[in-house]
């Protein structure tokens, strides 16, 4: 009988150090469960966050870049506009001196005048280009103002040639020639300015291009 009770005492205390063990395996094994699905988020959460910050950052280049495209168009155009205004200026100053209209010859000076003006405004245009950049329409910008600052000296000439009429030798260019060159390199100038201040932008919109 006392063998049947130790016998029977044995296999109850094996089976609950047993289920002792299994138990403890299966905490351990569930901790890990419980460590690497927190990881999993963890890691999962960083990358999301990692992400996220990537594409803000992307967005504020692009940003950034948009407002730099802008910029450079606006500096472009204004330089544009004041040497149109320099322009038109000179062709109609050159004009009225050429073919003087009673109604017009006492605005000369005021023409002149302006036509100063409409020049130092084109200068301040031009350095602005200049700051902007590219070097190679930085150039053009600067040759484009040498031939607007040609502009009022030539017309000045032209002015006095007429009203005092002096003869010109035989293959010596007239004050009108010499009018007529600047205004054609002038012309010259500004196709070439506008294609290289395209290309620019060109090369601008290429580079934000992958960023959108």
């Amino acid at each position: 009988m006392a063998d049947s009770l130790l016998v029977a005492a044995v296999s109850v205390l094996g089976t609950l150090a047993g289920g002792a063990l299994t138990a403890a395996v299966t905490f351990r094994s569930e901790r890990r469960k419980d460590a690497a699905l927190a990881e999993q988020q963890r890691l999962q959460l960083l990358s999301a966050e990692q992400q996220q910050a990537r594409l803000l950052q992307a967005e504020e280049r692009r940003q950034v870049r948009e407002l730099q495209i802008d910029h450079r168009r606006q500096v472009y155009q204004q330089f544009l506009a004041d040497t149109h205004a320099v322009n038109h200026g000179g062709d109609e100053l050159g004009h009225v001196i050429m073919y003087p209209r009673d109604e017009a010859v006492g605005d000369i000076d005021a023409l002149f005048a302006e036509l100063d003006a409409a020049v130092r405004a084109a200068g301040g245009s031009a350095h602005k280009v200049q700051l902007e950049g590219p070097e190679a329409v930085s150039q053009l910008a600067d040759e484009v103002m040498s031939c607007l600052s040609e502009l009022p000296p030539a017309l000045r000439r032209l002015r006095r040639w007429r009203q005092d009429g002096s003869p010109v030798g035989p293959g010596e260019r007239t004050p009108e020639d010499s009018w007529f060159e600047v205004h054609s390199r002038l012309n010259g100038r500004l196709d070439t300015f506008v294609a290289a201040a395209r290309s620019a932008m060109d090369d601008l919109l290429r580079v934000s291009g992958p960023e959108r």
